[in-house]
This record gives structure tokens, sequence and C-alpha cells, in this order.
């Protein structure tokens, strides 16, 4: 069987797909220099993967996920999950975004061809290409993409007053990414202006998110709570063709798509593309084994690529780098973890090792939250695991734990509640292994897998919890975790941590232009 390559953020596809769950390396953006920034020739970059690629256009392929990457509702400016996004990235694009085939993830442009950043760091000026049309679909019917649409989807993401009712601001989650923006200016049709009240390194990465999708002001308005996105515009590749909540997903090509390839060939080269929803893995695989889908999606272990590899000998695997933690926090302000001797003691009594062999077939990364993934900006990995709770023998950091809880009054241990999510396919295992991690201090822990929308989400964000874990995707620039989950005011701060030193720490290393001096209190924090 063939694979293909598909432009406008979703850059696949083998016959079998599988994603490291665990960190892999990845880079921090340079800091602001000034100057214009390009895409650099296809044949000087690096593939992080390797695909091959035909000389044909046309058909279908039909794709096999989890249930989800179904977001519902489907806007990615409300929030920070990929689910909230998954609909709107074949549809259309950012202004810039990442580049996934250099090894450090480069920012690349998309909307915009170019951009400056002045010395001082407080001015970015954004050169957008010109003639870029809107699809052919009401209401936008083909219009021109300028400035104006590029103002009006930053002032969206940011929740700003003018654009959001107050009723729905609070679910537009990234409105922080963007920090202290000053003002966005619109001299001409082509050209955008974003003024900060002070420098912001991490402006970039928010910029290429890969959910900074551009959505016009005609679209949002025909759904005045941004609830219901189903029928989305943009100038992408391709148009939405059928939509069934948590079972289907189907785009057909978009005749009048802006770009193309590195050859000059038209993208985007399928004509259609259909993603079809399992609820469970198992059927999932049946499905590829049955030929009923071209991807498998995810697969969780080595062992059952392995057994597919056996009974289907042309099936391809892929293995991509993710970026992603996977995190327990404690609810700070519920006893006994607002002792903070008690969180020390069990994140000593994790082995991460453990669960990157399990979980990643040893081919994940243990990290830390200022994690090497941020190559310019962390300390080294040999730092870290010299670290209290990283090193790989646990014998001192158990005698530890058991010293710390004894100390705080809980030498016999306790009994704890622990949330999971049941979107994660692996949940009842991370339930198995965090309990068996924590027999040694005498803490039962105690597993209550729920639905992400319904019950996670909500009962952490008003900190009905003890413990929740979550597995999450980061950004290359650490401000994306720092400020969001770290911060005592950060929106995704759940366990309502609350430490003014690293706030400090935090805001230094986010308002500094300068490299050296951001890794310093990046490093520190």
């Amino acid at each position: 069987m063939k694979t293909y390559r598909m432009n406008g953020g979703l850059t696949l596809i083998s016959i079998l797909y599988v994603l490291i769950l665990a960190c892999s390396p990845a880079a921090q953006p340079a800091a602001p220099t000034g100057g214009d920034q390009t895409a650099k020739p296809a044949e000087q970059r690096q593939a992080i993967f390797a695909l091959e690629e035909v000389g044909q256009t046309g058909g279908k392929l039909s794709m096999a996920a989890g249930v989800t990457i179904f977001g519902n509702p489907n806007d990615p400016h409300l929030f920070a999950t990929v689910s909230g996004r998954n609909y709107a990235v074949p549809v259309t694009n950012g202004m810039v975004k990442r580049d996934i085939y250099d090894p450090k993830y480069g920012i690349i442009p998309d909307l915009a061809e170019k951009w400056d950043v002045s010395k001082d760091g407080l001015s970015y000026t954004f050169k957008l290409r010109q003639g870029i049309k809107f699809q052919n679909v009401a209401p936008l019917n083909g219009r021109e993409f300028t400035s104006e649409d590029a103002k009006y989807t930053l002032m969206r993401i940011m929740a700003d007053p003018s654009i959001v009712p107050e009723k729905s601001r609070a679910r537009f989650q990234r409105k922080g990414d963007f920090g202290p923006v000053k003002s966005i200016e619109t001299p001409d049709k082509y050209t955008m202006v974003v003024n900060m009240k002070e420098p912001f390194a991490p402006l970039m990465d928010a910029m290429s998110h890969p959910a900074t999708l551009v959505i016009p002001k005609e679209f949002v308005d025909k759904f005045p709570d941004g609830l219901i996105l189903e029928g989305m515009v943009g100038t992408g590749p391709y148009i939405p063709a059928e939509f069934i909540n948590q079972r289907l997903m189907s785009f057909k090509k978009n005749p009048n798509y802006w770009n193309k390839d590195s050859k000059g060939n038209q993208l985007p080269y399928l004509d259609e593309v259909r993603f079809v929803a399992f609820s469970e893995e198992t059927s999932r695989l049946a499905s590829f084994r049955a030929s009923q889908v071209d991807t498998s999606g995810t697969v969780s272990q080595g062992s059952t690529v392995d057994a597919i590899k056996k009974d289907i000998p042309s099936a391809k695997v892929l293995y991509t780098a993710k970026a992603s933690l996977n995190t327990f926090r404690f609810n700070t302000k519920a006893k006994p973890f607002d002792d903070v001797r008690v969180r020390k003691a069990i994140s000593l009594a994790v082995d991460r090792y453990q669960w990157v062999d399990l979980f990643s077939d040893g081919r994940g990364a243990v990290a830390g939250p200022v994690t090497p993934l941020y190559t310019d900006l962390a300390n080294t990995a040999d730092w870290l695991l010299s670290q209290p709770g990283y090193r790989k023998d646990k014998t001192q950091d158990i005698t530890e734990a058991k010293r710390l809880l004894k100390e705080v009054g809980y030498g016999d241990g306790f009994t704890t509640n622990v949330m999971y999510t049941s979107a994660a396919a692996n949940a009842g295992d991370y339930a198995a292994l965090f309990a068996d991690q924590m027999k040694p201090l005498n803490i039962t822990a105690k597993a209550e897998i729920v639905d992400y929308a319904g019950q996670w989400l909500p009962r952490s964000t008003n900190g009905e919890f003890e413990i929740n874990q979550l597995g999450y995707t980061l950004t290359t620039d650490a401000d994306s975790l720092l400020s969001a989950h770290l911060h005592s005011a950060g929106a995704r701060n759940y366990g309502k941590f609350n430490d003014p030193k690293l706030d400090d720490l935090i805001v230094k290393q986010r308002t500094t232009v300068n490299p050296e001096e951001r890794k310093k209190w990046a490093q520190e924090a």
C-alpha cells in the first residue's frame, strides 16, 4: 500500500501510526533579534521521520482514531486540549507554524510570509501573503484573507471584551498565552503589528501554536456563543464534508487552496480524508486488520505493533516524536496535600523510569518541569537525573520519603483518591502502577476514572479532587508549562499551587529578550 504526505497540519501518514508516550527532544526557538524570518528550502531541512512520497494525487484516506480526537465543541480558540482543534486544523491556517521536518521544530511561515521583531522586543510586524482566499463556502464565499482577519483571531483567542461576551470569557483557556499585548494594528490589508506593553519572549511560540488558527468573524457570528463550529470555514486545504460527534468527521479537497509543495505541485494531494472514531484500541485495530481503515491510529504498546507486523508483513510503522508529559497534581487546598512534605514524599516515591519503560517501550525520556525538551532553557539531562526523585536507584528516595511522612504525622500512611480521565487509553494501567509505587509508603491510592469533559475538567477546575492525573502535549517553549500550570494565576493551575518566589522567576523568564538571562531564570524556576 502507498503512503501519502498531506499539508495543512496533518503530516502523517503510514499504514500503522505509532506515537511515543513521553518526551522527545525538540528545541526552544531563538530569542527575537529582528530581521525577516523565512522558511528554509525543503532540501536543507532534515526530516525527523521518513515518508515514502509518491507521485500521484487523488484518492481517499480513511484514518482510525480514538474518540478523544473529537472535541465538542470544536472551537480551537476555547480550549488548550488537542481535541478542541482537530476539526479545525485541516480547514484553516495560522499565521506561522512549527516545521515538523526540522529536528528543532523551527517556526516557519504560513499565512504570514515573513515577520520582523523590534530590537527591544516590543513590536512584532507580520507581512501576510497576498491573494489568499477563504474557501468558497457561505458565509465567506471565497473572499480574500486580510490583516483584519488575523487581528480578529488574536483578539478572540485573548478573549478581548470587544469581541467575546463576558459570560464566555472563562472558556478561552489560552487568553494568557499572548501575555501583555498592548495593541494590534493593521496599517494595510497585508500587515499586522502586535505591540507589547513589555517584552514577552514566548509570543512567537504562542503564534505558532496549532490552535492559533484563523477563524473569520462572519463565521463566529453564525454561532454567537462560540460553541458549535461543525461547519467551519477557513483558508486551509480541506473543506468539512460530514461530522457525527464521537463517530466520524470527513473532509473534501479545497480546489482553490493557495499552497503548493516544494516541487510546485498543487496541494492537497488527497481528494478526501475521513477520521473514523473507535472507543477502544482493540476495535480500532480489528478494523485496521480487516482493511476497513487505512491507518491504525496511535498504538499504545510495542508488543501490539510486533503482532500486527507479524500478521500483516506489508504494514508500515511510523514512530514520531511526541512532546508530552504524564503528570500527577495535588490539590494543595486539601489535606494532607496542603503540606509540602507530603507532596515531596509522593514525588520521591514515583519511579519515573518504570513509567517510561512500561508506557513508551523505553523510547521516551524522563523529564522535569523545565525539561531537557527545551534545549536552550533547561538544565542538562544529566543534572535532572541526579536530582531527588529522578535518580534511578530509589533506595535513598524512599528512605527520605518515609522520613518526611513520619515527620508530618503520616508515618503509617493514609488513603487518597486519584482522579484519572477515561480519555487516556491506559488509564487503568496508570492507576495500577501509581498504586503499586505508593505501597512502600503505606499510601493507598484509590482510582477514579471519569469522563474528561463531563467530570475531570470541571472537577479539576473547581478543585474537587485530591490528586488528578493527566498527560498533555507541550509546545517547545518552557513558558507553556511554567505560566499556565505552575504560576499561581495560571489558567491550568488546578491544584492552586502558590509560591511567590516561583511566580517571580516565571515572570522574569518570560519578560526578557536576552536568551542567557531567560535561561538563568528558567533554570532557577
